[in-house]
C-alpha cells in the first residue's frame, strides 16, 4: 500500500474553518448549534455533533422556516442583506416524538442565506450535517466578527463540558 493511500488527510472543516459552539441556543438544553468560522470571516451555522437530533434516533417530522434573506443583495460584502441578531430565530424543527427545537441565527451579522435544500428534504440534517445540511451562512462585519467570539465557546471546550455533564 502506498503512502498516500495510508496518510489520513484533515477535511475541508477541519483545514479551512474553526469550529465554536453556542450551547442551549433559545435556552432549550443540549439546542448546541455549531458555527464554523473562515479566514475571511464567512461563519457557516450548523447543528452541533452533540445535538439530539443527531445523537438520538430522532425522526425529523418538519422543519418550518422563521426568517427570510432580502434578495436584493450585491457586491462582495453582500450589501442589502438582512442584518440579523444572535437571538433571530430561523427555524423551527419539529420531531416525530413532538419534541421541537428552535434554532437560533447564534451569532450577529449579514444572513447572506438559508439552507431551502432542509425544508424540503429535512433528512439531510442527520444524513450530512457538516455539509449539505447546514442551516445558515453569515457574514459579520469586522468588530462583529470579535464579538461574536464572545457569544461562542471553543472546540475544546465545548468538548471539555460535554464530558463533565
Amino acid at each position: 500500500m502506498s503512502l498516500a493511500k495510508r496518510i489520513k488527510y484533515p477535511s475541508v472543516i477541519e483545514r479551512y474553518y474553526t469550529k465554536y459552539y453556542r450551547t442551549n441556543v433559545h435556552s432549550e438544553t443540549n439546542n448546541d448549534t455549531l458555527v464554523l468560522v473562515h479566514s475571511n470571516r464567512v461563519c457557516v451555522l450548523m447543528l452541533s455533533e452533540r445535538h439530539p437530533i443527531l445523537t438520538n434516533p430522532l425522526k425529523i417530522h418538519s422543519i418550518e422556516s422563521l426568517a427570510s434573506v432580502n434578495q436584493s443583495m450585491s457586491g462582495k460584502s453582500k450589501r442589502g442583506a438582512d442584518y440579523v441578531q444572535p437571538n433571530k430565530l430561523l427555524y423551527r424543527i419539529k420531531c416525530d416524538n413532538e419534541q421541537i427545537f428552535t434554532i437560533c441565527a447564534s451569532i450577529k451579522g449579514r444572513l447572506v442565506e438559508l439552507n431551502d435544500e432542509i425544508i424540503k428534504t429535512p433528512d439531510l440534517l442527520q444524513q450530512k450535517p457538516q455539509g449539505e445540511g447546514y442551516l445558515a451562512i453569515f457574514i459579520p462585519s469586522l468588530k462583529d466578527a470579535e464579538n461574536n467570539l464572545k457569544l461562542l465557546v471553543t472546540e475544546q471546550d465545548y468538548i471539555s463540558s460535554k464530558q463533565s455533564s
